[in-house]
């Protein structure tokens, strides 16, 4: 039978300082991230960090709990190789919020604050507190103030830039649009095209490298300005 006297008495000598730390560490990181409209926001951080939380204080206080009630019970539970199991388990949930369209790929840093959420669980389950509270801040900071600094970096991008063209000048014009992506500081790493007869259209493929996306509205137009060029196209490297 269910003894309810035990179940109000342990209620009552309940320490409930992991389940609030650990709902209000994982709930101001999911805020950050529901508000920047990510999958995994608001309610999934709590309940990774809580849930991280009440597993860990548990297996501290259950074998303790159980040997006080009796001599011939015995109950080994290792906290530290829980925790190494939650964190591994928690990475399947994190690899569910990567998303990628074409050569973006977005949620990799929301993953990384569902990995981080269940770490800083552990810890308040082992009651380190002060920790968990200076993690979850620090992990804020980095949310916040350090995604302006990351978005001044401009990041090496790969295109492939196709230049369709008719006449005979195919050499003129590859040398010509090599000399414009040269002054836009674009590099060619590689070079290749098709034509047909004297006269045919033909066509040249640049795979190129740059530093930001926002070059291609200028690139093209000078591009397309060339003699003898029918059509441009700057297009996504497929990986």
């Amino acid at each position: 039978m269910i003894d309810l006297r035990a179940i109000l008495h342990g209620f009552f000598v309940l320490d409930f300082t992991p389940i609030l730390v650990a709902i209000v560490v994982g709930g101001l990181i999911g805020f950050e991230r529901e508000s920047h409209g990510r999958p995994a926001g608001f309610r999934t951080h709590i309940l990774v960090c809580l849930a991280s939380a009440v597993l860990i204080s548990g297996s501290r206080h259950v074998p303790a709990e159980l040997a006080r009630q009796s001599d011939v019970i015995r109950v080994v539970m290792d906290p530290n190789r829980l925790g190494a199991g939650i964190m591994t388990g928690i990475g399947f949930l994190g690899a569910a919020s990567v998303v990628r369209a074409g050569d973006i790929v977005r949620g990799i840093t929301t993953g990384a604050t569902v990995w981080s959420v269940a770490g800083l669980g552990v810890v308040i389950g082992q009651g380190e507190y002060a920790l968990a509270l200076v993690g979850g801040g620090v992990v804020l900071i980095v949310l916040s103030a350090f995604d302006r600094l990351s978005r001044k970096v401009a990041p090496v991008i790969y295109r492939r830039l196709i230049v369709r063209g008719a006449g005979s000048a195919m050499s003129d014009l590859a040398t010509g649009i090599a000399r414009v992506l040269e002054q836009h500081n674009i590099r060619v790493q590689d070079l290749s095209g098709t034509r047909g007869r004297e006269g045919e259209p033909f066509e040249l493929i640049f795979h190129i490298r740059c530093q930001h996306a926002m070059q291609a509205p200028d690139l093209l137009e000078r591009i397309s300005a060339h003699s003898g060029v029918v059509a441009v196209e700057w297009s996504l490297i497929s990986h």
